[in-house]
């Protein structure tokens, strides 16, 4: 989930921004819902198409103690640029990142985090570049504790550049384009 978008405090409404792949507004998918520490599982209905929105009726009650409703609007992501950059888990991070023959770069990210949303369009622009040289992954901290933990993840976003299953390079905070550019040759 992206962080609020807007607040009205006299009728308690947060809005936030979901964006999910063609297949998951096809099938249908559930997300946590992460806010003021308190997680909330939202189920995306099937079918559901871009620009529609779901009401969590109350859920600022659970979240913030106080009555009020979270608007969550959906947007679908283009899938031939999602595609690039594969959304890694606590489950398969060993698989997809350590075991991998090439190089990789991981995004360690939050939906509510900024910064991690100006990186995003840089890697994704990077996967399509280096399709065939480097992997891009992206690790959703708030969802997969474990991998956040292992790697020390203290601030977001966090680029760790790997090879050969081990870190060799890092980016801490959102930075340029050629910035991330450098670091990649430099892995490769």
């Amino acid at each position: 989930m992206d962080e609020p978008i807007d607040t009205n405090q006299a009728v308690n409404l947060i809005r936030y921004e979901l964006a999910i792949t063609a297949e998951q507004a096809r099938l249908g998918i559930k997300k946590i819902l992460s806010r003021r520490g308190k997680r909330l599982e939202v189920s995306i209905p099937a079918g559901v198409i871009a620009g529609s929105t779901i009401k969590l009726t109350n859920a600022l009650q659970l979240t913030d103690g106080q009555p009020g409703d979270i608007l969550i609007q959906i947007k679908v992501k283009d899938e031939k640029v999602a595609a690039r950059v594969i959304e890694v888990n606590d489950g398969n991070f060993e698989q997809e990142v350590l075991r991998c023959q090439t190089p990789v770069v991981v995004d360690f990210w939050a939906p509510w985090c900024g910064p991690c949303r100006m990186i995003a369009p840089i890697t994704a622009k990077l996967a399509e570049e280096y399709q065939d040289r480097v992997k891009f992954c992206k690790l959703n901290v708030d969802e997969n504790p474990l991998t956040a933990a292992k790697y020390q993840v203290m601030s977001i976003p966090l680029l760790l550049f790997f090879k050969d299953g081990k870190v060799i390079e890092q980016i801490i905070g959102a930075v340029s384009e050629s910035a991330v550019r450098s670091k990649i040759e430099a892995v490769l």
